[in-house]
């Protein structure tokens, strides 16, 4: 029996449903792209070694100072695999739980089943995707070591020789020009050179980050104004600036706040509306000229596409603890080389996100920065025995295999609370 339009799943005219049909189409041909490209490669690439190593065991470490826990993937080679997942030790040892039987006994490089595994064949609320994003990692890591390459290789890179880095650091008063001169010198002496710099724009009005709001009033938008072309004047045109919020305004405070910072030409504005998409960030995109970014708090292809699908964003900035690990990210980056969108990547983790941000730079065309925790703390290199080469507020290539740290145990007890377990669990 031929179906009616008023028994099909889609609503509207038969052109809409059509669009609605080709739209679904699209998304589901565009989260498969990766498999014949970049991680067609990888298979390649590890085709000699499949089928020789199998995982033997999963272990944790939390670290909490950084609310990350560690994860090693263990095999019968000898050889482990390590990543950082965005969720706590108790969240990541629940989880583990499910996903310790889909791995155990199995090939390491089969990455895109494991994947594929973890969340599509999972109930939504059974696939947790920040727990799902440290194996993936783990897992790269892993075919890096039994491969003798470098993550970035098998992803496809290197497209550039260094990737550049940001950090978040802001003036103690940020409308007191003397702090933030004071504030400009210290940032200039900083060895590792860095020159670009992303700042609360909640914190010139003395409001809590990350908390829901009341919508600004006209005195709240010149503070906000005075306190960045303060800044600006201070840094001068040589530094980028991104102006940080945390999902806390509602539309007329963010169309206020952009206005408002649009003369220091910031390099974007940050999630100043709430996480998901909606018509409102299609509004603030028409009535801004200053760049908007967002993507920390998503996940998977899916969760970026209503963004890129409406134009509502310049740039997209998933995190690669929380959005699915290296094989997510390289989906959602394929998406977004469909709008012409570039990525940037959220980090406020340990040595692991830091590596894996790096070599993911490393490997996509269309790649703008990466967010670095050094403004804050030098201590996350002491997390490896082999950190990094970090110099000119940008990254080199990393030679060793895997991601191409070795982990050094104190540098992570450095994270890690009294109640962390010390050894791996």
């Amino acid at each position: 029996m031929a179906l009616s339009y008023s028994t099909c799943p889609f609503s509207g005219s038969p052109a809409r449903i059509r669009l609605a049909m080709l739209r679904r189409s699209f998304l589901k041909a565009a989260l498969a792209l990766p498999s014949g490209g970049v991680l067609g490669r990888f298979e390649r690439l590890v085709a000699a070694d499949r089928g020789k190593v199998k995982i033997t065991g999963i272990k944790l470490k939390p670290v909490s100072g950084v609310a990350h826990t560690l994860v090693r993937i263990d095999t019968d080679a000898g050889l482990s695999g390590y990543g950082e997942s965005g969720v706590s030790g108790a969240m990541m040892k629940a989880w583990l739980e499910r996903y310790a039987p889909l791995l155990i006994g199995q090939d390491p490089l089969a990455i895109q089943v494991h994947f594929h595994r973890m969340s599509t064949l999972m109930h939504p609320y059974m696939a947790r995707i920040p727990a799902l994003s440290g194996i993936d990692m783990a897992l790269w890591d892993l075919a890096g070591r039994l491969s003798g390459r470098p993550v970035y290789q098998l992803l496809g890179g290197p497209f550039r020789e260094r990737v550049p880095m940001f950090i978040n650091s802001q003036p103690r008063d940020m409308l007191e020009k003397a702090a933030v001169r004071d504030w400009a010198a210290k940032l200039r002496e900083d060895p590792l050179g860095f020159k670009a710099v992303k700042i609360d724009a909640a914190r010139p009005i003395g409001r809590p980050s990350g908390r829901y709001t009341t919508t600004l009033s006209n005195q709240d938008l010149r503070k906000i104004r005075t306190a960045f072309e303060n800044v600006r004047q201070e840094l001068g045109p040589e530094y980028d600036i991104m102006v940080h919020c945390h999902n806390e305004f509602d539309l007329p405070s963010s169309v206020g706040i952009a206005r408002a910072v649009e003369q220091i030409e910031p390099t974007w504005l940050e999630d100043p509306l709430p996480v998901a998409f909606s018509d409102s960030w299609v509004s603030l995109k028409r009535a801004s000229r200053v760049p908007l970014l967002t993507g920390e708090k998503l996940e998977m292809p899916h969760g970026f596409y209503p963004f890129l699908q409406h134009q509502a964003v310049d740039y997209i900035y998933p995190d690669i603890a929380f959005c699915g690990g290296l094989t997510g990210i390289v989906k959602i980056a394929t998406l977004a080389a469909l709008y012409r969108i570039p990525v940037a990547t959220h980090n406020v983790g340990g040595i692991l996100l830091t590596m894996a941000s790096i070599h993911f730079g490393l490997s996509i065309h269309d790649f703008l920065t990466s967010e670095t925790r050094l403004g804050q703390t030098r201590d996350v290199l002491a997390m490896a025995k082999n950190p990094p080469e970090i110099q000119g507020g940008s990254a080199g290539v990393p030679e060793g295999p895997g991601l191409g740290v070795e982990l050094d145990e104190a540098g992570v007890r450095r994270f890690q609370r009294p109640e962390d377990p010390p050894e791996w669990v």
